[in-house]
């Protein structure tokens, strides 16, 4: 009996999935024109399924980060005695960059929105292990008297496990709307000692949060 040859369905998945694994480019350029041309036995479903649940995630894991990197900067503003003013103005304006990303990522994705938990709790544990690293650095023990790993158990002791700040307190913008970060709402710990250090005048709202209304 005559050996049928393969199909073509059974030709693509083999051949899509090697130029996935050697040429990603080419190989995310067939799957687009396959798609135009509604030839969906060329699809590399799998593979493509995965792409697509990755670029969900990104846009997740981008907002994480940032707001990891503004707990970590509030946590040394709120800690590292001996940071310069020049550090605290740089930490400062930081935070307020991170916050206006943090709103576009969720602006141009509102699905994140339902995310909020899940992200905050996740940026808390980065952000507060970025930021024991960092204070290491600053330790001035360390450079007299203590090894680095003495200074990081030091700094990991002294930082709060729980988190203090509020999820307003870092964001500074209303998670329901699309208002923008206010500049001026902090952690009150952190609005003291940008207060006390650099002459603000930052509003010390321990219970904050977010008026609902129109875009400002």
């Amino acid at each position: 009996m005559a050996t049928l040859a393969p199909s073509p369905d059974t030709q693509q998945a083999p051949r899509a999935g090697g130029l996935y694994d050697r040429d990603f480019y080419s190989w995310s350029m067939q799957q687009a024109h396959a798609l135009k041309r509604r030839d969906f036995a060329a699809v590399d479903l799998q593979n493509l399924i995965e792409e697509i649940e990755d670029l969900g995630s990104e846009k997740k894991n981008a907002w994480e980060c940032c707001c990891a990197r503004n707990i970590e900067h509030l946590l040394k503003i709120e800690y590292c005695r001996q940071a310069a003013d020049e550090d605290l103005k740089q930490w400062a304006r930081e935070v307020l960059n991170f916050r206006k990303q943090m709103a576009k990522l969720i602006d141009k994705n509102p699905g994140l929105k339902g995310q909020y938990a899940e992200m905050f709790a996740e940026a808390w544990k980065y952000g507060r292990e970025d930021a024991v690293d960092r204070l290491v650095e600053y330790d001035e023990d360390m450079k007299r008297s203590i090894s680095e790993k003495q200074a990081g158990r030091k700094w990991d002791s002294a930082l709060p496990r729980e988190r203090p700040y509020r999820f307003e307190h870092v964001t500074a913008y209303d998670p329901e709307s699309d208002r923008a970060p206010r500049k001026d709402i902090w952690p009150p710990a952190v609005a003291g000692i940008l207060n006390d250090r650099l002459g603000r005048d930052y509003p010390i709202l321990s219970d904050y949060a977010p008026p609902r209304g129109r875009r400002r």
